[in-house]
């Protein structure tokens, strides 16, 4: 702006609610200057077309060639993707292509062009741009900070933490759920706040295609983890030490549901003091062809972006094995995964519990598999122990503990899942937990006789 030169355009791209609109306006006071947004509506509160827009913003350059301003243009997507087709009509954009070339080269005034995608955009148009910015979803740290200035009155700390899991709820969501909820605060105590608070901005989240907020999940670990527990192939607190230095691992985990994969990942997050990026198929896996690419080259550049532990759950679902493919997006979407984890310099953590299916081209770029696998006896002994003294129940007998022992196909799962029953239907003695864990065990692929008996 200080030399007056002409053709200044700025490209910001990034969610919606992600704070744009708010960067704009930000940029305009920092540099001292006016800021006039190309209308989206007329005089009678109506939407204007794409061609309307544009005329709008040539108008607006000879207005303002002479004052000290930046130009918005808000939802670009009104001209460069409002064909509304996929079978071949044009966007207002491509009409107009050559003038709005001539337009992002010679405009007098500098623009910011906003936009929650950059799908629908010419490369002829995006070379023409001085900058393009994204504006990512913010680390969860800072959500956190995001959240409790705007909501903060009306949630804890553990709510707060909680809502800043979920990266698809924006700002501006969370914003407009504390305004619906202090309008009518007289009508709750403090936790009914909080609850009212959760359920709006689940509900917009689910509007938006996006999972609900899991208002029962715990913000940490289970009380009962502890690495030296799990039955692992692997020194889990030497790998800890190890990464601690090197930063840097594609470790792959295997083994029975419930033994502890997921649960090792937060934790190695936790011990290394990095923030955790936890991916679940349902996040990266998209019915369109080509979707599920982007949203897992999006998970990296992610974990990368924010220094991040990435750990993808189910990763079979990624990384079958190729030869087995019937369709070419099944290729592309195991390749898209191997070109990325290659590429990745930080820790990248991938857990399945079907080893045999993964491709046999990742395995080899996994730097370490370890198997979890069922506890072993004594480990059984132990984790009933330490569940008792966790749910306030006797400490286990003697006989307790033998039953335990015997036990086949236990996994720590299986405790984390009694002491959620506790909740509801208390245990009041050991006894009743290890029947309950004899019947969890029974349940996995038809009854599996315990090794002995059991008396």
């Amino acid at each position: 702006m200080a030399g007056n030169r002409h053709g200044v355009n700025v490209f910001v791209h990034g969610a919606p609610g992600t704070g744009k609109s708010e960067l704009a306006r930000a940029l305009a006071a920092a540099l001292g200057c006016e800021l006039f947004e190309v209308a989206s509506e007329d005089e009678d509160g109506d939407p204007v077309t794409g061609e309307r827009r544009l005329r709008g913003y040539r108008a607006a350059q000879s207005f303002f060639d002479r004052r000290h301003a930046l130009l918005l243009f808000d939802e670009v997507e009104d001209i460069f993707g409002d064909s509304g087709s996929p079978f071949g009509s044009r966007s207002t954009a491509q009409r107009r292509k050559a003038w709005l070339n001539r337009m992002l080269e010679q405009n007098r005034v500098p623009t910011l062009w906003l936009s929650n995608t950059i799908e629908d955009i010419d490369p002829a148009f995006m070379r023409r741009f001085d900058m393009v910015v994204e504006v990512p979803v913010p680390p969860r740290a800072q959500r956190e900070r995001i959240l409790l200035a705007a909501c903060g009155d009306l949630a804890d700390a553990p709510t707060l933490a909680r809502m800043a899991r979920a990266e698809a709820l924006a700002p501006a969501v969370a914003e407009r759920a504390a305004t619906v909820v202090r309008a009518i605060r007289s009508q709750f105590d403090d936790a009914g706040a909080a609850r009212a608070l959760e359920w709006l901005a689940s509900r917009t989240l689910e509007a938006q295609g996006h999972p609900a907020l899991d208002a029962g999940a715990a913000a940490g670990l289970p009380d009962h983890y502890d690495p030296a527990i799990l039955n692992a192939d692997a020194d889990l607190a030497a790998l800890a030490a190890g990464l601690a230095s090197s930063r840097s691992a594609r470790l792959c985990l295997y083994g029975p549901p419930g033994t502890g994969k997921t649960a090792f990942g937060r934790w190695l997050a936790d011990r290394l003091g990095m923030p955790l990026l936890p991916k679940g198929a349902s996040e990266l896996m998209s019915k369109w062809v080509g979707e599920s690419e982007k949203a897992i080259a999006a998970a990296f550049r992610q974990a990368e972006r924010e220094g991040a532990l990435l750990m993808i759950d189910e990763v079979d679902s990624f990384l079958r094995d190729r030869d087995g493919a019937r369709h070419s997006w099944e290729v592309t979407r195991v390749n898209e995964m191997l070109t990325r984890m290659e590429s990745f310099g930080g820790v990248f953590i991938a857990s399945t519990n079907l080893m045999g299916d993964i491709d046999p081209a990742a395995l080899r770029r996994f730097d370490l598999k370890i198997r979890f696998d069922y506890l072993e006896p004594d480990q059984a002994a132990l984790l009933l122990a330490r569940q008792c003294a966790g749910l306030g129940v006797a400490p286990p007998l003697p006989a307790d503990l033998g039953r335990v022992r015997r036990l086949a196909r236990l996994t720590p799962g299986d405790f984390a899942a009694l002491a959620r029953r506790h909740r509801f239907t208390p245990f009041t003695d050991a006894a009743g937990l290890v029947a309950a864990l004899d019947q969890e065990c029974a349940l996995k692929h038809g009854r599996q006789a315990a090794i002995g008996f059991l008396v």
